[in-house]
């Protein structure tokens, strides 16, 4: 399973750095039956920008792990987009923290669940972007669906300082979302995570994305990735 799953995160950030795949305007996303799980985008404006919300949605709770909610029993996992301008608008007033809840109270609202039984990541990248990839290796199925965005914030860990601050512009952030039919451990979810992160800077690496800071340097990934 662990040689599948970095299969799918290279594959996919492939695709998405490189030669993006663009979804037409529909709302549901196909998934395997074996995921159990529902995958639909939710399309709105605010103050006449977009919003689109990826949203998977389970029949049954399940332990899930997030790299901004840690572990928790959840009924939806959410990867929320937002044009860049409203991004800049909230940090720029410092009020990040608030949106995000705001954000899962909207969706907790709109598909029937309480907000602490969603998982949530967010990004300014277009959810017109999002890749869909997924690999079956009896008896396992893997889906990953990610977003990826590197023009102003690729870098290179041990290299380049972590400067963002909130109240700045918003930079780049690749979204990483992993479905599988199995039940895993904590632990093993824990794996999972270090061999996506692997397999994100091995894309980045062969794609040849630069450091946005450091000069003829390779990138490992941006400043603000995450993976549910």
């Amino acid at each position: 399973m662990i040689r599948i799953l970095s299969y799918l995160i290279f594959f996919t950030l492939g695709m998405l750095l490189f030669r993006p795949i663009l979804l037409e305007a529909v709302e549901n996303i196909q998934l395997p039956e074996d995921l159990k799980a529902r995958a639909f985008v939710i399309k709105s404006e605010k103050d006449g920008l977009w919003e689109k919300s990826l949203i998977i949605q389970f029949s049954e709770r399940r332990r899930v792990l997030s790299t901004n909610d840690g572990f928790l029993d959840a009924l939806a996992v959410v990867n929320h987009s937002a044009h860049p301008l409203l991004w800049e608008r909230v940090c720029k007033k410092g009020k990040t923290k608030e949106v995000m809840k705001d954000i899962k109270k909207r969706i907790a609202k709109t598909i029937g669940v309480r907000s602490e039984e969603i998982a949530l990541m967010a990004t300014a990248v277009d959810m017109d972007n999002l890749a869909v990839k997924t690999k079956k290796f009896k008896p396992f199925v893997v889906s990953v669906l990610a977003t990826a965005g590197a023009k102003t914030n690729a870098l290179r860990t041990g290299v380049d300082e972590g400067t963002y601050i909130e109240g700045e512009e918003p930079k780049g952030t690749v979204n990483i979302l992993i479905l599988t039919n199995v039940r895993l451990t904590d632990g093993a979810m824990a794996r999972a995570i270090i061999t996506a992160t692997e397999a994100k800077t091995a894309a980045f690496q062969d794609l040849k994305v630069p450091s946005s800071y450091t000069k003829d340097v390779l990138a490992t990934g941006t400043g603000t990735d995450s993976v549910i």
